[in-house]
């Protein structure tokens, strides 16, 4: 090989390495090495304590037993007491060799600590006792036996207290999240046992008898005597909406209101359950003399409400009252009732009505065809419905339908020709139900009729019954 030639293979190998480097020269640029983060920050001047202090074992043994016995108040801390205080020296020796504040990883380490003692029903205090006792044990131990400057001290003075504030922060925050997480798991658990008693059925012994040992556990009477109420608010309701809050609030005044807690219906004084369903709130509460106002309450679900009661001998019935309750609460919606409370019992025709629409349907159709087929037949509708109500009064039919008495006579002339006989007793008792049995399907006459006064009765008594000569009425009771 030539002189030449070799020197040119040198340099042809010295240019393909310094293009191989240039290449990687961004990813070393990217890479850092802890060594080099190291040197990067400055040594705190108060580093060398605290290294003797982690080669000390019996100094740190020292400052564990001064923390465990600062914590305890003077009493004389356990073996367990010991070790956690000396986990708190620990910590704090090492967050300090860091720096003048910890970081993330160190700040979590408390936030789980904190966390496992709010799990386990442990108060915080202890927790951050110990990271703020361990701080000013460090703190006397270096300012007695070492020779730090005034600047040293001067520095680990500030560093204690940020590292102080930023421990409290951090166990604060994962006790109080610990605790958040507990009551959220906690108040589903205690929806799911409402909603399973809602769900009950009356033939499930086993669940009846599991059901009993958890309220049992949790303190609720279940052979005490309950009022179930289902409310529709005309849209579907769900535990956190405003309205359903209100109510609860109205319910119990003064208190944080609870949504789904069974475990007010055995406090001291017993109060209501007040729980989102199916789109429906439901309200059970004792039943006695100190019920609540649930009426007042529900007007905190605006205009169009309707609501329907059902009794329940205890806690374990009670998913059968709201059933009762609820299948009721149709039929009060289905005839207009709105604002007010009814008796699920109250309902039980309309829902016996009910029970075959389609049925019942085609009876009204028969019963009332040749009415409301005929020409102006739903003036002929209105004054039969008229006219009943009124007890057969012709003249108070007549000032109801604001109409001449003549008017009305002759319209019922008419409706005994299209139905084909008399209006006598019984065929007035069958058009009367079939008229009610209409309201039920949701088609209510035209014409509204209110509720008589209370004296409208007595009144009518004493009001003539005959009709205008001339016309053949109706033969009215005596």
């Amino acid at each position: 090989m030539t002189r030449w030639s070799w020197c040119g293979w040198l340099l042809d190998d010295i240019f393909t390495a310094d293009v191989q480097q240039g290449k990687a020269a961004p990813l070393q640029r990217r890479t850092r090495y802890p060594a080099d983060i190291v040197q990067d920050r400055p040594a705190p001047p108060y580093l060398l304590p605290l290294i003797a202090l982690a080669a000390d074992d019996a100094a740190r043994a020292t400052l564990a037993l001064a923390v465990a016995r600062d914590v305890s108040r003077g009493a004389d801390p356990d073996a367990d007491d010991v070790a956690t205080a000396a986990a708190a020296v620990d910590w704090l020796v090492a967050s300090l060799r860091t720096g003048p504040a910890p970081g993330l990883r160190a700040l979590r380490t408390l936030r789980d600590e904190a966390a496992a003692a709010a799990r386990a029903g442990r108060p915080m205090q202890p927790v951050l006792d110990r990271a703020l006792s361990a701080g000013w044990v460090l703190w006397g131990w270096v300012a007695a036996g070492s020779d730090l400057t005034a600047d040293g001290l001067r520095a680990l003075g500030d560093a204690l207290l940020r590292t102080g504030d930023a421990a409290a922060a951090a166990i604060a925050d994962g006790h109080a999240a610990a605790e958040r997480e507990i009551a959220t798991r906690s108040a589903s658990a205690l929806r799911e046992l409402l909603d399973e008693l809602l769900d009950l059925a009356g033939s499930d012994e086993a669940a009846r008898g599991r059901l009993a040992r958890r309220a049992g556990e949790l303190g609720i009477p279940v052979d005490r005597p309950l009022t179930v109420v289902v409310a529709d608010a005309g849209r579907d309701l769900a535990d956190g909406d405003p309205a359903v809050v209100e109510v609860a609030r109205r319910l119990v005044p003064g208190a944080a209101p609870a949504i789904g807690d069974p475990r007010s219906l055995g406090a001291a004084i017993a109060g209501p359950v007040v729980a989102a369903t199916h789109g429906r709130l439901v309200v059970i509460h004792p039943t006695g003399a100190r019920a609540p106002d649930v009426g007042g309450a529900l007007d905190a679900l605006g205009e169009d409400w309707t609501a329907t009661a059902s009794p329940a001998d205890g806690l374990l019935t009670a998913g059968q009252a709201a059933r009762d309750a609820t299948a009721a609460l149709a039929v009060a919606r289905r005839i207009g009732w709105r604002k007010g409370i009814v008796a699920a019992a109250s309902l039980g025709l309309e829902r016996a009505l009910l029970a075959e629409p389609a049925l019942l349907r085609a009876a009204v159709d028969r019963e009332l065809g040749p009415l409301v087929t005929a020409p102006r037949g739903g003036t002929l509708v209105d004054t039969l419905e008229a006219y009943l109500a009124e007890r057969e009064n012709v003249r108070a039919a007549a000032r109801r339908l604001g109409i001449a008495p003549r008017t009305v006579a002759y319209r019922l002339e008419r409706i005994e020709r299209l139905l084909g006989g008399r209006l006598d007793a019984d065929r007035r008792l069958r058009l009367a139900t079939t008229l009610f049995a209409r309201r039920v399907l949701g088609e209510p006459a035209a014409l509204a009729i209110p509720p008589r006064p209370a004296g409208a009765a007595r009144a009518a008594a004493g009001r003539s019954r005959s009709a205008p000569s001339g016309r053949s009425t109706p033969r009215q009771p005596r």
